[in-house]
């Protein structure tokens, strides 16, 4: 079986794989646009047509096979978009969807060392517009400052109410300090995002050993820390992180139990990095540890299975 970033090759067409993610990812972004910005429905589209150009324009110059759809590269570039503050600049947006999809995702396909496209787009993003991609709402004149709900409960220790958080309906003033704002656009409904992992997982669209492995290693560690799991856990960055980022094949291992080790990085490097330094959301850097453990995860399994074919043949 051949894969195809950023989801599993399943029957003849792969594209087909990566629009059912694609329109997954279209329907917490939709609900989002018609909540809270008519227009960024649009701009995600646009987004994805650019991915989808970017490696039309690639394979054209290298030669390589064309694809009538670029459905990996689109979703790669929605994902970035759905990932970031919606008043993210054009210009920004299009310099990381280059850099994910002609450095990172096509000229490494074939490398045994791979990282997530989406994630190393964003990765720019942090480095080079810092204050962009914190930019999550406008304070207004009698609010000090702005925050998401996990920005909230890490400055402060509040979790927001449930029926808040799990159906994203997050505008309001806590205490006169923080106007609360729903965060990414693709991170703001956790219990359809839930419902959209079971379809996928149904689907074989995604496999569930990576994100299961995620999400109950950071839920221990951030337990281990004196964290709220349930809260953290059931937070929609979680949750999209778990669904859209950490199921990526072909950044991460292809053996099975590569896949769950990989998914225990990635929970316990999240968790740390949130508990010890100053990012809210750690997924980018737990995800690039990931993909840097991946070649090593894969090796040992492999070693590990052919140890135990040669003994069932000594038996």
């Amino acid at each position: 079986m051949s894969i195809v970033s950023p989801f599993l090759r399943m029957g003849s067409r792969s594209s087909g794989m990566a629009a059912w993610a694609l329109l997954a990812l279209l329907v917490p972004c939709s609900i989002y646009s018609v909540l809270y910005d008519s227009t960024f429905i649009w701009r995600l589209i646009g987004y994805a047509l650019i991915g989808s150009m970017a490696e039309t324009i690639y394979t054209l110059i290298v030669k390589r096979k064309r694809r009538l759809v670029c459905t990996g590269s689109a979703f790669t570039a929605a994902l970035i978009a759905a990932s970031v503050p919606t008043s993210m600049p054009f210009l920004p947006m299009l310099f990381s969807i280059l850099i994910a999809v002609w450095i990172v995702k096509l000229p490494m396909v074939e490398l045994p060392l791979r990282f997530n496209a989406a994630m190393a787009g964003r990765l720019f993003l942090m480095l080079m517009y810092p204050a962009q991609i914190v930019n999550w709402g406008t304070p207004t004149p009698d609010v000090i400052s702005t925050a998401t709900p996990q920005e909230l409960y890490r400055s402060e220790g509040f979790p927001l109410e449930w029926s808040e958080l799990l159906f994203g309906r997050i505008e309001e003033i806590w205490e006169d300090l923080f106007l609360l704002v729903p965060g990414s656009p693709g991170e703001t409904f956790p219990l359809l995002l839930l419902i959209l992992g079971g379809v996928l997982c149904w689907k074989r669209i995604i496999t569930w050993r990576t994100p299961i492995a995620f999400l109950i290693s950071f839920g221990v560690t951030t337990t281990l820390f004196g964290n709220n799991m349930l809260f953290n856990l059931c937070s929609s960055a979680t949750i999209f992180s778990a669904l859209f980022i950490v199921t990526d094949p072909v950044s991460t291992p292809m053996s099975k139990s590569g896949r769950m080790a990989c998914g225990i990085i990635m929970g316990v490097s999240n968790a740390l990095i949130r508990e010890f330094t100053f990012y809210t959301e750690a997924i980018v850097y737990a995800v690039l540890i990931g993909n840097l453990c991946a070649p090593l995860l894969d090796r040992i399994s492999f070693i590990a299975q052919g140890r135990r074919l040669n003994n069932r043949t000594l038996l």
